[in-house]
């Protein structure tokens, strides 16, 4: 099978998955530890093809009015400000070819670093689409966590090349130790999602530092920073570039801007790092003018960020609140996301919440068949889909 295929039905290619066993002998402990006993799930439910994958767009779409706790995007959508300033200067221009300069500029005087250590991109996702081309094209492989994020491994993969995948540790948390033995002499990418995804568990910049440490001459961590606005260290990994450290950050406008649909994302590394990926990198060719425009004005409107953080956090505790009332143990990680643990296979329930115009993510995708992944909603997302799981309930 192609590790490439099916993008559309899913935020992760096929062929990603740990195996049901990796995922016992990392998150199972924990989850038994906590010796929650498990909803029952409605007879309807259980009858449905619990096997199949579940596509992550329903066909034809999402209805109207659905709850959209799937793709871990931003509840409050763009800022007042990044909407005014693309329907005034967003679309005016767009006959013309961008000019990526300001954007670049924005973000470098946001970081307080130079301009010449940034990249833009259509959403972070580009950079890891790319990068296996400009570090593995001679040869080599990959490490990485897993379950994780896990596209520049399937990009690896379908170039040939071997992909590495560690266990995380209980909890679901990264086991660091685990990933540095995993590194070989032919190791030329390792990779990190920070805070992970799914399961939440950040790393702190000690163990990056350590992982970078561990890195045979010519390798890169690449950093995906794509929630970075809930880690503990906050921009601790930035540092690391200031130094030139071989580390590649990547980051987006997807999640606390709430701009997912214009695509915009960009890479921060060292002059020695970005030496290699601008031999791959697309330029300003993925860049639209409405997200030309829309990311200096996200970045600007800071206030907007307060915001959605503070509404995830206490869209946490009321989800992570009602699950537990109910016997269901989620994992205790800060990020827009969160996985339970169901203690039965959660397909059947997935397929009754989509009945109900519900989305979350089954985790049967990740290896983790007793596991669901809800995105932070709203107060009413999350109580309309509490409310949908007490009614599935007998």
């Amino acid at each position: 099978m192609n590790p490439l295929s099916d993008r559309a039905s899913s935020c992760y290619p096929d062929g990603l998955m740990p195996t049901r066993r990796a995922f016992l002998r990392t998150l199972g402990a924990a989850a038994a530890a906590a010796g929650a006993s498990a909803p029952a799930i409605s007879t309807a439910a259980q009858g449905r093809k619990a096997d199949e994958p579940i596509p992550g767009f329903p066909p034809g779409g999402f209805p109207d009015g659905s709850t959209r706790m799937n793709f871990n995007e931003n509840p409050l959508g763009p800022s007042k400000k990044v909407i005014d300033a693309v329907l005034e200067n967003g679309l005016d221009e767009s006959n013309r070819y961008n000019y990526i300069d300001p954007l670049v500029e924005a973000i470098a005087r946001h970081h307080a670093i130079p301009e010449h250590n940034v990249l833009v991109g259509c959403g972070s996702t580009e950079f890891l689409q790319f990068t296996p081309w400009a570090f593995l094209g001679d040869g080599g492989s990959i490490v990485l966590p897993t379950p994780s994020y896990g596209w520049s491994a399937g990009v690896a993969e379908a170039m040939g090349r071997q992909a590495i995948r560690v266990p995380l540790g209980e909890g679901g948390v990264i086991d660091t130790a685990a990933m540095k033995k995993a590194i070989r002499s032919d190791t030329r990418m390792v990779y990190l999602a920070n805070p992970n995804n799914p399961t939440g568990a950040p790393i702190s910049r000690d163990e990056i530092v350590s992982l970078i440490r561990a890195l045979p001459g010519g390798a890169v961590l690449i950093v995906d920073e794509a929630y970075h606005d809930f880690l503990p260290d906050g921009d601790g990994s930035l540092e690391l570039v200031r130094q030139d450290a071989p580390v590649l950050v990547l980051r987006t406008f997807s999640k606390a801007y709430g701009i997912a649909g214009l695509r915009l994302g960009y890479a921060v590394a060292g002059e020695s790092v970005l030496e290699k990926v601008r031999t791959v990198w697309w330029g300003d060719f993925g860049i639209n003018t409405a997200a030309l425009i829309a990311g200096p004005a996200a970045l600007a409107d800071q206030a907007h960020v307060r915001r959605y953080v503070a509404l995830i956090d206490k869209g946490l505790e009321q989800l992570r609140s009602g699950l537990r009332e109910l016997g269901i143990t989620p994992l205790p990680h800060r990020a827009p996301f969160f996985m339970a643990d169901f203690g039965v296979a959660t397909n059947p329930l997935v397929r009754s919440l989509q009945d109900r115009q519900i989305f979350v993510q089954p985790g049967a995708k990740w290896g983790m068949p007793t596991f669901m992944r809800i995105s932070v909603g709203t107060s009413r997302d999350n109580e309309v889909f509490l409310d949908a799981i007490r009614a599935l309930r007998v």
